[in-house]
């Protein structure tokens, strides 16, 4: 998984100051079969219920999971429609 090593090592405060000071787009496509809709939303309350509950792993992953895809965004193909 491209995003393992942040996940172990970055904090509340880090992922807060890199999403202030990233431009993020209405929409952004993860991988093969996940896009994210209302990215800036979604980031603030992640990053607010990151901080509610710090023993939940699950917001740090999103967060990391979104980071991940506007670093490397993802150009494969997508799934087929029958």
């Amino acid at each position: 998984m491209p995003g393992f090593f942040y996940f172990c090592i970055m904090s509340y405060e880090e992922l807060s100051e890199y999403f202030s000071n990233v431009t993020l787009p209405q929409e952004l496509r993860l991988d093969r079969a996940s896009t994210q809709l209302h990215v800036a939303d979604f980031v603030k309350q992640l990053l607010k219920n990151m901080k509610n509950y710090p023993d939940n792993w699950r917001h740090q992953y999103q967060l990391i999971r979104i980071k991940n895809a506007l670093e490397n965004p993802y150009n494969g193909p997508e799934i087929p429609r029958f």
